[in-house]
C-alpha cells in the first residue's frame, strides 16, 4: 500500500496578504463567535478582492440576495465566520477597508450641491482617514420605559439590512409591474396598502431581533424570541420610537459617511453622504 503525502504548494509563500488592519466598531462584541483574528486592539486583517470577488460584485442577482457579501467577507475578512449574522456597521467599515487596500487610498466620488445652478463634481476622499476615524460602539445602556421595564439591545445585523432590502425590493417591483400593466385605481391602492404593510412587518421584525434581553420590574428576563416579538408588535407609538432609535443610534457608529464640500457654484460649502451600497462602490 503506497504512503501518498500531500504536497505542499510552493506558491503558497506567495498568497495574498492582508492589506490593512482595521478596527471593528463593535470591538468583537455581538458576535455569536468572535473574529478569529481579533488582536488585543481590536483589529482584524482584511484582504484585497481577487479577480472573482469582482465578478461576483458585478452579479445583480448575488448582490440583491446577499450572497454576493457573505463571499466578499469570508474572501476578504476571514476572521468573521458568519457574516450574515454580523453587526451592520462593521460590514461597513470592511468594505472601507477591502476597497482601500484593493485599489489604494484615494476614491473618486460624484457629488452635487442643492443650489439652483449646481453641477455635477468630481472630489477626492481619503480612505485613510476614514479607516482612522472609525467611532467604536461602547457599552449600551439598556433603555427605560415608563413602567420600568429595561430593554438591552444591539445593532443591527447584514442579515436584517438584506431581509429589509429584499422586503422593499419585492414591492418597487410589484407597483412596477402594475404600472406596465395598467392596473386600475384600486388595486394599485390596495397594492399600495399591502406594500405599506409588509415594510412595516419587517421593520418590526428588524426591531424585534435587535433586543437581547427585556428586564421585567420583578426581575424577569425574557430572551425568547417569539416573545420578544410578539410584544414589540404591540408597543405604543412612543414607546416603539424610543427603542427603534436607540438601536439606529448604534449605526451612527463606525465609518463616518458624510463629508464636506465646497460648491463653486453658491461659494457655500455643503455635506454629502458616501454611498456605502455594494451595488454601486464597487462599480
Amino acid at each position: 500500500m503506497e504512503n501518498t503525502v500531500e504536497q505542499i504548494n510552493p506558491l503558497k509563500a506567495y498568497f495574498r496578504k492582508p492589506g490593512i488592519w482595521i478596527k471593528l466598531p463593535s470591538q468583537g462584541k455581538f458576535y455569536k463567535q468572535p473574529p478569529a483574528d481579533l488582536n488585543d486592539m481590536g483589529e482584524i486583517p482584511v484582504y484585497p478582492l481577487t479577480a472573482k470577488d469582482e465578478l461576483v460584485l458585478k452579479n445583480a442577482d448575488s448582490l440583491l440576495n446577499g450572497s454576493a457579501i457573505t463571499q466578499v467577507v469570508n474572501s476578504c475578512a476571514p476572521s468573521i465566520s458568519d457574516p450574515n449574522n454580523m453587526p451592520a456597521v462593521d460590514l461597513d467599515s470592511i468594505l472601507i477597508a477591502v476597497k482601500r487596500c484593493t485599489y489604494g487610498e484615494k476614491m473618486n466620488v460624484n457629488t452635487k450641491c442643492t443650489c439652483d445652478n449646481a453641477k455635477e463634481h468630481e472630489i477626492t476622499i481619503d480612505l485613510n482617514a476614514m479607516i482612522a476615524n472609525i467611532k467604536l460602539i461602547e457599552e449600551t445602556a439598556p433603555i427605560e420605559f415608563n413602567n420600568e421595564v429595561k430593554v438591552f439591545v444591539r445593532p443591527v445585523t447584514v442579515k436584517n439590512i438584506l431581509g429589509l432590502n429584499w422586503v422593499q425590493y419585492e414591492q418597487v417591483r410589484s407597483l412596477q409591474i402594475a404600472e406596465q400593466q395598467q392596473v386600475d385605481e384600486k388595486t394599485k391602492l390596495n397594492m399600495l396598502q399591502q406594500s405599506y404593510s409588509a415594510l412595516t412587518n419587517e421593520s418590526v421584525k428588524v426591531v424585534a431581533s435587535c433586543i437581547d434581553t427585556v428586564l421585567l420590574p420583578d426581575g424577569t428576563a425574557v430572551s425568547d424570541a417569539k416573545m420578544i416579538n410578539e410584544w414589540v408588535s404591540d408597543l405604543s407609538k412612543t414607546d416603539y420610537s424610543l427603542l427603534e432609535k436607540a438601536i439606529m443610534d448604534t449605526n451612527t457608529k463606525g465609518v463616518n459617511k458624510e463629508f464636506t464640500v465646497h460648491c463653486p457654484e453658491c461659494n457655500n460649502n455643503y455635506t454629502s453622504t458616501l454611498d456605502l451600497n455594494p451595488t454601486t462602490f464597487f462599480a
